[in-house]
Protein backbone atom coordinates (compact mmCIF):
# COMPACT_ATOMS: atom_id res chain seq x y z
CA UNK A 1 0.00 0.00 0.00
CA UNK A 2 1.21 3.49 -0.83
CA UNK A 3 -0.04 6.79 0.57
CA UNK A 4 -0.01 10.09 -1.25
CA UNK A 5 -1.23 13.51 -0.20
CA UNK A 6 -2.02 16.70 -2.05
CA UNK A 7 -2.61 20.13 -0.58
CA UNK A 8 -4.38 23.29 -1.67
CA UNK A 9 -5.95 26.37 -0.10
CA UNK A 10 -9.48 27.75 -0.17
CA UNK A 11 -10.60 31.36 0.18
CA UNK A 12 -11.50 32.59 3.67
CA UNK A 13 -15.20 32.16 4.40
CA UNK A 14 -15.65 29.22 2.02
CA UNK A 15 -14.55 26.47 4.42
CA UNK A 16 -18.05 25.23 5.30
CA UNK A 17 -19.10 24.99 1.63
CA UNK A 18 -15.86 23.16 0.79
CA UNK A 19 -16.33 20.82 3.74
CA UNK A 20 -19.85 19.94 2.58
CA UNK A 21 -18.67 19.41 -1.01
CA UNK A 22 -15.79 17.14 0.02
CA UNK A 23 -18.01 15.09 2.36
CA UNK A 24 -20.82 14.56 -0.13
CA UNK A 25 -19.43 13.89 -3.63
CA UNK A 26 -19.80 10.47 -5.25
CA UNK A 27 -16.62 8.42 -4.73
CA UNK A 28 -14.50 7.60 -7.78
CA UNK A 29 -14.33 4.13 -9.28
CA UNK A 30 -11.98 2.01 -7.21
CA UNK A 31 -10.10 0.23 -10.02
CA UNK A 32 -7.90 1.90 -12.63
CA UNK A 33 -7.21 0.52 -16.09
CA UNK A 34 -3.61 -0.34 -15.15
CA UNK A 35 -4.72 -2.36 -12.11
CA UNK A 36 -4.14 0.37 -9.53
CA UNK A 37 -6.75 0.14 -6.76
CA UNK A 38 -7.94 2.97 -4.55
CA UNK A 39 -8.00 1.67 -0.99
CA UNK A 40 -9.11 4.74 0.92
CA UNK A 41 -8.74 8.41 1.47
CA UNK A 42 -9.04 11.16 4.03
CA UNK A 43 -9.46 14.91 3.86
CA UNK A 44 -8.17 17.31 6.49
CA UNK A 45 -8.80 21.05 6.77
CA UNK A 46 -7.47 23.82 8.98
CA UNK A 47 -7.66 27.56 8.41
CA UNK A 48 -8.39 27.14 4.71
CA UNK A 49 -5.60 24.62 4.10
CA UNK A 50 -6.81 21.30 2.67
CA UNK A 51 -4.84 18.05 2.68
CA UNK A 52 -6.25 15.06 0.79
CA UNK A 53 -4.58 11.75 1.59
CA UNK A 54 -5.08 8.80 -0.75
CA UNK A 55 -4.13 5.15 -0.15
CA UNK A 56 -3.59 2.94 -3.17
CA UNK A 57 -2.27 -0.42 -4.23
CA UNK A 58 -0.53 0.33 -7.50
CA UNK A 59 1.36 3.20 -9.08
CA UNK A 60 1.22 6.96 -8.72
CA UNK A 61 0.99 7.32 -12.50
CA UNK A 62 -1.93 4.88 -12.55
CA UNK A 63 -3.67 6.85 -9.80
CA UNK A 64 -3.20 10.19 -11.54
CA UNK A 65 -4.34 8.83 -14.89
CA UNK A 66 -7.39 7.20 -13.30
CA UNK A 67 -8.46 10.25 -11.26
CA UNK A 68 -7.86 12.59 -14.19
CA UNK A 69 -10.50 10.70 -16.19
CA UNK A 70 -13.02 9.75 -13.49
CA UNK A 71 -16.32 11.59 -14.02
CA UNK A 72 -17.01 12.01 -10.30
CA UNK A 73 -13.57 13.50 -9.66
CA UNK A 74 -13.84 15.80 -12.68
CA UNK A 75 -17.18 17.06 -11.34
CA UNK A 76 -16.02 17.67 -7.75
CA UNK A 77 -12.79 19.31 -8.92
CA UNK A 78 -14.69 21.65 -11.25
CA UNK A 79 -17.03 22.61 -8.39
CA UNK A 80 -14.17 22.92 -5.92
CA UNK A 81 -12.18 25.25 -8.16
CA UNK A 82 -14.55 28.18 -7.50
CA UNK A 83 -13.52 28.14 -3.80
CA UNK A 84 -9.74 27.99 -4.24
CA UNK A 85 -7.33 30.85 -3.69
CA UNK A 86 -6.21 32.24 -7.03
CA UNK A 87 -2.71 30.69 -6.87
CA UNK A 88 -4.15 27.18 -6.41
CA UNK A 89 -6.86 27.30 -9.07
CA UNK A 90 -6.55 24.75 -11.83
CA UNK A 91 -8.30 23.17 -14.79
CA UNK A 92 -8.72 19.84 -13.02
CA UNK A 93 -11.91 19.04 -14.91
CA UNK A 94 -9.80 18.01 -17.93
CA UNK A 95 -7.38 15.06 -17.85
CA UNK A 96 -4.36 17.26 -18.67
CA UNK A 97 -5.34 19.87 -16.09
CA UNK A 98 -5.91 17.22 -13.43
CA UNK A 99 -2.53 15.63 -14.12
CA UNK A 100 -0.74 19.00 -13.89
CA UNK A 101 -2.57 19.96 -10.69
CA UNK A 102 -1.90 16.63 -8.98
CA UNK A 103 1.82 16.80 -9.74
CA UNK A 104 2.01 20.43 -8.53
CA UNK A 105 -0.01 19.81 -5.32
CA UNK A 106 1.65 16.49 -4.41
CA UNK A 107 3.26 16.61 -0.98
CA UNK A 108 6.59 15.02 -0.20
CA UNK A 109 6.22 11.81 1.80
CA UNK A 110 8.51 12.06 4.80
CA UNK A 111 7.78 8.94 6.85
CA UNK A 112 5.17 6.36 7.80
CA UNK A 113 5.33 4.51 11.08
CA UNK A 114 3.15 1.57 12.01
CA UNK A 115 2.80 -0.66 15.00
CA UNK A 116 3.92 -4.20 14.23
CA UNK A 117 1.17 -6.69 13.55
CA UNK A 118 0.26 -8.94 16.46
CA UNK A 119 2.08 -12.02 15.14
CA UNK A 120 5.33 -10.11 14.62
CA UNK A 121 5.00 -8.45 18.02
CA UNK A 122 4.44 -11.83 19.69
CA UNK A 123 7.48 -13.36 17.91
CA UNK A 124 9.63 -10.43 19.00
CA UNK A 125 8.47 -10.72 22.62
CA UNK A 126 9.35 -14.41 22.90
CA UNK A 127 12.91 -14.17 21.60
Amino acid sequence: MQRYAITFRVRPGTEEAVKELLMSYRPPKLHAADGTRLLGGSVFMKDGQIVRMIEIDGTLDGLIEHLSQDASIQDVERRLDEYLVEEDRRAADTPDGARAFFRRALMEHVTTRRAPDRAAAADGASS
